[in-house]
């Protein structure tokens, strides 16, 4: 599947073939700057796409003002287009649409350096504004007609991911006491996150599915608690020193130092096996058979670890 062609690829691809025969349509001169417009819009969701046009649309809109005004004075003037670039980026900043900067720019050079001999600056100013909009209405349309972006799908597939992996690697690191490698859930944490803010951004939205979408926000947050966890336990058992003990992250209240192989430090560990017992039993997980004491213990630590109770895990949510 690495190298099929996607759903966005054919839809980008059809948004083209519509721009193109509307253009001929319409008898537009310059059908390139809508097909451009069109492919630039072309989102991953219909809101991206939406967001994207509209800043293009803003940025066209001052770039054909600035560059009608600028033209009327001395078109191909390498002077004048640097003093207008000046202008196109300061009404972009002042009006806060910094994302429209560059297509402004584009477009006001555009009218600058593309006018035929005789060819009026508004007319090519309002072509462009025309081809723009004509490109942007058709990548939304075929964005949100045409098998629209499935991100229950995808937000489901992630989120199947990054439960196996997390069950795998909490079982495997409680049930070596330590050793194992967990950045990689780092990555499936950024995965799913990402297609669930794709998802929020969504201007569709029914009720139900913003119930669904606060749901899997508190799972989320239960994932970062999980690997919080895990990360402190990885600090602990890697660095068993008075350094790393004093850095851990956690409410832990004790009038006696820490030490890297004494009571304190147990008691830290065994405080973090216990909140990823709960955080795996709120997920639905399955728990781990076997919770194996610090591998860095001397016997003796191994040994009461075995007989105590692990201390409450208060969380933070």
């Amino acid at each position: 599947m690495k190298y099929a062609i996607g759903m966005r690829n054919i839809k980008t691809a059809l948004a083209v073939f519509i721009c193109l025969f509307i253009s001929q349509a319409l008898h537009l001169q310059y059908p390139f700057y809508a097909v451009i417009a069109t492919i630039i819009a072309m989102e991953n969701s219909v809101t991206n796409s939406y967001t994207v046009g509209k800043n293009r649309v803003m940025g066209t809109i001052v770039g054909a003002i600035c560059g009608l005004a600028f033209a009327l004075i001395d078109p191909y003037s390498a002077f004048f287009s640097a003093i207008g670039i000046v202008v196109v980026i300061y009404i972009c900043n002042l009006l806060q649409w910094n994302k429209s900067i560059s297509i402004a720019s584009i477009v006001f050079l555009a009218i600058m350096l593309n006018l035929q001999p005789g060819e009026s600056p508004w007319f090519y100013g309002m072509n462009r504004v025309i081809d723009t909009l004509i490109g942007i209405g058709v990548a939304v349309a075929v964005n949100y007609l045409v098998f629209p972006p499935k991100h229950e799908r995808q937000m489901e597939h992630r989120r199947k991911i990054l439960r196996r992996h997390l069950t795998q690697l909490a079982h495997e690191l409680l049930g070596q006491g330590g050793g194992v490698h967990i950045s990689s859930l780092k990555a499936d944490m950024s995965e799913l996150e990402k297609v669930y803010d794709t998802y929020t951004s969504e201007f569709h939205l029914n009720k139900k599915k913003r119930t669904m979408m606060e749901h899997l926000e508190e799972e989320i947050d239960i994932y970062h608690n999980t690997y919080s966890h895990m990360r402190q336990l990885r600090l602990l058992t890697d660095e068993p020193s008075l350094e790393t003990a004093n850095k851990l992250d956690v409410q832990f209240t004790s009038s006696r130092p820490l030490t890297s192989h004494g009571e304190d430090l147990l008691m830290i560990y065994r405080y973090h096996v216990r909140c990823i017992l709960q955080e795996l039993q709120r997920l639905g997980l399955m728990l781990p058979r076997k919770i194996a004491p610090p591998i860095n213990l001397h016997p003796e630590g191994k040994q009461q670890y075995n007989n105590n109770k692990p201390s409450v895990c208060h969380n933070k949510m």
